[in-house]
């Protein structure tokens, strides 16, 4: 049985924003929806770091995402030119500049995004690091983040549908990103009842199955990249975490 991968794991595709752009397409206008539900963090947090504060931050993320359903920005995106995360962060960049927009924020997006907290947003800008860096090497970071998360949210859904969530919670260590250490081989050997060479075979399968996910998440972001532009835009992603 083929698992249904997460909703939001489909989105960040420019091939959506094609078609997205002068006509009223209704998967169109869904995934666009999506795309706003997966990544409203990093463009709060870009919006924070920028100097705002809480309430105007939740007002001005929500409004951009209203821009972007509206498509005023999509009509000047052209995937040729670049990626998608840096389209996004330079429609962001221009929303905050533009006065007009920033007025009117609160009116045109209050309640779009079904997921947006305002506690949880500002909970999670709270424990960011304190450090030098930009709003927009933040956006850049939370990005990053964000695509790892839904990589590791779909590979749980399979195991989860597969009957085998307790084994991927007991080998997820294994895949890095703020999930403490792995526990020992021979540990999870006596925990997991298995022979050591099932054990290391789970563990590369997951690790493969994972870098599959990512590879092909990265890739629905850059127009019909190659391979090698693939690895270096997660090479890049990697580097902002």
């Amino acid at each position: 049985m083929k698992t249904p991968v997460p909703h939001s794991f489909q989105t960040t595709r420019w091939t959506v924003v094609r078609r997205a752009v002068g006509n009223d397409d209704a998967a169109a206008q869904k995934a666009l929806s999506a795309l706003c539900e997966g990544y409203w963090y990093p463009i709060y947090a870009f919006v924070r770091r920028s100097g705002k504060s809480p309430h105007d931050a939740e007002d001005l993320t929500q409004g951009f995402f209203a821009r972007l359903l509206e498509r005023d920005m999509l009509a000047t995106a052209d995937p040729t030119k670049g990626k998608l995360r840096t389209f996004l962060l330079s429609c962001a960049r221009h929303f905050l500049a533009d006065e007009h927009d920033r007025a009117n924020a609160q009116k045109r997006g209050a309640g779009l995004i079904s997921s947006f907290d305002a506690v949880q947003a500002e909970e999670r800008y709270a424990i960011e690091p304190v450090d030098n860096l930009t709003p927009d090497r933040l956006f850049q970071r939370r990005w990053a983040l964000a695509l790892l998360e839904q990589t590791l949210e779909t590979i749980a859904a399979e195991y989860a549908a597969e009957g085998k969530a307790e084994l991927f919670a007991a080998l997820r260590p294994f895949l890095g990103f703020g999930k403490g250490a792995a526990k020992s081989y021979e540990e999870l050997v006596a925990e997991l009842n298995l022979p050591i060479g099932t054990l290391k075979n789970h563990v590369f399968r997951m690790r493969e199955r994972w870098r599959k996910l990512l590879l092909d998440q990265v890739a629905a972001t850059l127009d019909e990249p190659t391979e090698e532009e693939v690895r270096a835009e997660l090479s890049e992603l990697i580097g902002c975490v």
